[in-house]
């Protein structure tokens, strides 16, 4: 794990609030206050929005096997009969996956989530609308919506455990492990990712999964964009090459 310093947190909460108070204070002409302040904010900035830091609380970037396996873990779904295509080829080839979903397109689209479940796939919540945009500034009434109303929508569908969360884009809220532990829910981040949530150019996604990959990895990918089913079955086969299974792991081995 990147960081493991939770115990930063009130730390860091105290720091940002007293810096812009003590900096007034002085006029701004103090080199050590200033370099304080941006120590507290640059950490701040850190905390929120590096996926693998844990200073605001626990998250999962491995798993624990003594077996050449990894997690395949799929975000922003699902997108219609193209996931429903996704979750097929995937069992075709032995592979079990979890779909992070959205849960507004998940209520859109239900008849993807009994396809996924009969083929062993997994569906786990992130959150209903995806605000990646504001995410770690929401009041707290509404990160609590996003969080439940994912949850809803994924009960709806026949998930009969929700336990698993990944934020978007692996941003962070302060209130975000008060509300998850509140729940009996766990952060799920990753290791290896194919860099493909914008731009999804099959090649370079493969190669950068593969030369990444190790036992125990947690691969994000994600749906929904041009080329997306390519760029994931193309990673999944060159995987499998190298030796490599796919299993969706016990809490007990996250970690």
């Amino acid at each position: 794990m990147l960081c493991s310093r939770p115990q930063l947190r009130p730390w860091l909460l105290a720091g940002n609030l007293a810096a812009p108070v003590t900096l007034v204070a002085t006029g701004f002409q103090n080199p050590w206050v200033i370099g304080a302040a941006l120590l507290f904010h640059g950490g701040f900035a850190y905390a929120v929005a590096h996926p693998q830091c844990d200073w605001f609380g626990p998250l999962v970037t491995r798993f624990a096997t003594s077996a050449r396996e990894v997690w395949l873990t799929i975000d922003d779904g699902p997108v219609g009969d193209e996931s429903v295509r996704l979750g097929d080829e995937l069992a075709r080839r032995g592979v079990r996956a979890t779909f992070f979903v959205k849960g507004a397109c998940l209520a859109r689209e239900p008849h993807v989530a009994p396809r996924w479940l009969a083929a062993g796939h997994t569906l786990a919540n992130h959150t209903q609308t995806h605000p990646a945009h504001n995410f770690p500034f929401l009041r707290q009434r509404r990160l609590r919506a996003e969080i439940d109303a994912c949850n809803a929508a994924l009960r709806t569908a026949g998930v009969a455990e929700t336990r698993w969360f990944r934020a978007p884009v692996g941003l962070k809220h302060v209130r975000l492990h008060r509300e998850l532990t509140a729940r009996g829910m766990r952060l799920i981040a990753w290791n290896v990712r194919g860099h493909d949530g914008v731009r999804c150019n099959p090649g370079n996604v493969v190669r950068r999964v593969a030369k990444r990959a190790r036992p125990g990895a947690i691969v994000l990918l994600h749906e929904g964009r041009p080329r997306s089913i390519e760029a994931i079955l193309r990673t999944v086969d060159e995987l499998r090459a190298d030796g490599f299974g796919f299993v969706i792991p016990d809490d007990a081995q996250l970690c």
